[in-house]
C-alpha cells in the first residue's frame, strides 16, 4: 500500500494482517491479567481471520442477534471465509475452568468498508450480546497533538498487548489507488506486523482510531498511522450504523496541518508459513 499526495510521493507500510496460526493460543495470557480499564479496551478486542489474512478488531456494538466489529479494510481483503475469533477474556471468563472449547470461531460478514480510510465494519448475526463493547469517541473529535493514547493489537502474531504513544500530528492524504483523501492520526511509536485493525484509545477508554500501518512521516522516523475518528464515524453514518453505537463524552477537537514529507519505503506484511 502506498500513500499518494499531490505535491510529494511517499509510501506506507502495512502494520500487517498476517499472523501465525499459533497466535490464537498466545492471546490467552494477556487475558489472565485484567486491569480496571480492560472492559473498554482489551476485552472488546477480537481476532479476525480471512483466508491467509489475520488481524485485530474492536467490538463496537452488541445487541441480541447482531454484533458489529471495527477493523482495518485490508485485514478482510483476502479470499476465503471470514471468521471472528472469541476468547474467554471477551466474555470475562478468563478464570473459567469448565473445560469448554476456546477460542470460538464465529462466521461474520463485511457490512461497511471505506478503502480510502482503510476501515471496515463486520457483522455477526444470531449471537447473544457480548458483555464488553468499546466506546467510540464523540463524532468529529480528534485528539490534539501530544495527547497520550494507547494502541491495542497483536504484535508479530505472538500476544494481545498494549503500548502507550502520543499523537504526533493529524494529516490528510490519499492512499494510492483509492481516489480520495481521508484524515489519519500519526503517532510517535510505529506498530509492528500483526497489529492492523487494532484500536487506538484515549486515557478515558474512548476509541479514536484504527491501526492501518506505519511510515516515515515525522522527521524521517517511523511513525504509526491510524484511521481517524472522523473516518470511522463517516463510515458508520453512510451505512446507517451509527444509531447502534454507544455514545461517548465530548473531546477537544483540532485540525490537520499539511506539511512536506520525505519519501518512505513500503513494508508489506507477509503471510504466515
Amino acid at each position: 500500500m502506498r500513500i499518494k499526495q499531490r505535491a510529494w510521493g511517499f509510501g506506507i507500510g502495512l502494520a500487517g494482517c498476517w499472523i501465525a496460526v499459533a497466535m490464537a493460543c498466545a492471546a490467552g495470557p494477556a487475558a489472565d491479567r485484567p486491569r480496571p480499564d480492560d472492559d473498554w479496551t482489551f476485552r472488546p478486542t477480537v481476532i479476525i481471520r480471512k483466508g491467509n489474512s489475520q488481524g485485530s478488531g474492536s467490538v463496537i456494538s452488541s445487541v441480541e442477534g447482531e454484533t458489529l466489529i471495527l477493523t482495518a479494510a485490508h485485514v478482510v481483503e483476502d479470499r476465503g471465509p471470514l471468521k471472528v475469533e472469541l476468547h474467554r477474556y471477551n466474555l470475562g471468563l478468563e478464570n473459567d475452568q469448565t473445560g469448554a472449547n476456546w477460542p470460538r470461531s464465529i462466521p461474520a460478514e463485511v457490512v461497511a468498508a471505506d478503502e480510502p480510510a482503510d476501515v471496515a465494519v463486520l457483522r455477526i448475526k444470531g449471537m447473544r450480546p457480548l458483555p464488553f463493547v468499546a466506546r467510540l469517541a464523540v463524532q468529529g473529535a480528534e485528539p490534539p497533538r501530544g495527547t497520550v493514547v494507547t494502541s491495542l493489537g497483536i504484535d508479530r502474531g505472538t500476544h494481545l498487548s498494549s503500548w502507550p504513544t502520543r499523537i504526533a500530528q493529524i494529516d490528510r492524504f490519499e492512499i494510492e489507488g483509492t481516489g480520495a483523501e481521508r484524515y489519519f492520526l500519526i503517532t510517535t511509536k510505529p506498530p509492528e506486523h500483526g497489529r492492523s485493525g487494532g484500536g487506538l484509545f484515549l486515557p478515558n477508554g474512548d476509541l479514536i482510531g484504527v491501526c492501518i500501518g506505519r511510515g516515515k512521516l515525522v522527521k524521517g522516523r517511523n511513525s504509526g498511522i491510524f484511521a481517524s475518528s472522523s473516518s470511522i464515524r463517516h463510515l458508520l453514518r453512510t451505512h446507517d450504523l451509527d444509531a447502534l453505537i454507544l455514545p461517548a463524552r465530548a473531546a477537544t477537537t483540532t485540525s490537520a496541518t499539511p506539511h512536506r514529507r520525505p519519501s518512505i519505503t513500503t513494508t508489506q506484511a507477509r503471510p504466515a508459513r
